[in-house]
């Protein structure tokens, strides 16, 4: 069989505004076209009327250097420090903003960054960047922190060795590493934010116990459904929470967590933590 590689664009740029006219902006990663991504985005939003804007740098982990140094020059004035660079020697070097690179444009409404535990790496430039030199407040929990530069080098075999070449530094001289960048107002998201949700293909019942179930009756909590005791026993009060949502949600009710009623439970929950983001909702009050 013969298969013809095709080119599959990968989008790392989300965006969405509402009728605040505060535009929320996911960065997922920093790939090759993600600066292009992001300015054209922004002056989409511009002609939508854009008032306000939050970038979403939460769970971000980073990639090339290259784009947030780009991005991040919509945000820093120019001739401002961007990030610096530490060889092993501690010799440093800074990159300054320079708008040139991006059409001259420039954010001119109120902004907000939103970071968490995994924003780390080039998450972490745009953030420093942002705040230390375009007085951009940041929001959420402490960054990952990853201070470290480093390069691909391709041998004379075709393997590849990746190298640390040096740290890099916020414009103020700060080395991040290990420490990560704590946001001028730190807000949670809500503790079920964070759980693994079961896979739909598992079966929870009446007499079940462990981890997996004490989720299942976290999130049905979250939720408002009346569980009981949250200790990972599936009992009879878990089984009447799990009937009711089944009811509440046009499945038949079994009383057994498993297929469409485990998938019905993490797409509920996906909507109550975009309705109720309370990391999201702090920064564009902020920028209100």
């Amino acid at each position: 069989m013969k298969i013809t590689r095709a080119e599959i664009p990968i989008e790392t740029v989300y965006k969405e505004m509402g009728n605040d006219k505060i535009a929320h902006v996911t960065i997922s990663t920093f790939s090759e076209n993600t600066a292009d991504e992001f300015l054209k985005a922004l002056k989409t939003l511009d002609k939508e009327g854009m008032k306000g804007l939050v970038v979403d740098l939460r769970g971000n982990p980073g990639g090339l250097l290259d784009q947030a140094i780009a991005i991040s020059n919509i945000f820093v004035p120019d001739g401002k420090v961007v990030v610096q660079e530490e060889d092993k020697d501690g010799n440093k070097s800074a990159a300054t903003a320079d708008s040139s690179v991006n059409d001259d444009y420039k954010v001119k409404v109120p902004t907000t960054m939103l970071i968490d535990g995994g924003s780390a790496s080039a998450s972490e430039i745009l953030a420093a960047a942002a705040s230390q030199s375009g007085d951009v407040k940041l929001v959420g929990t402490k960054s990952f922190g990853k201070g470290t530069v480093q390069t691909a080098k391709t041998m004379d075999d075709g393997s590849t060795i990746k190298l640390t070449v040096a740290k890099w530094l916020t414009p103020d001289g700060t080395w991040i590493n290990k420490k990560g960048i704590t946001p001028d107002k730190v807000i949670s998201m809500p503790e079920y934010a964070s759980l693994t949700v079961p896979s739909s293909s598992e079966k929870m019942k009446v007499g079940d116990f462990g981890d997996q179930v004490k989720v299942v009756e976290s999130l049905l909590k979250a939720l408002d459904y009346n569980v009981g005791k949250v200790d990972g026993l599936y009992d009879a009060d878990t089984a009447y929470a799990v009937e009711r949502f089944q009811l509440a949600n046009d499945l038949k009710a079994t009383g057994i967590m498993t297929g469409k009623t485990t998938e019905k439970l993490v797409e509920k929950i996906r909507e109550q933590l975009k309705e109720n983001d309370p990391q999201l909702h702090a920064a564009k009050e902020m920028v209100k």
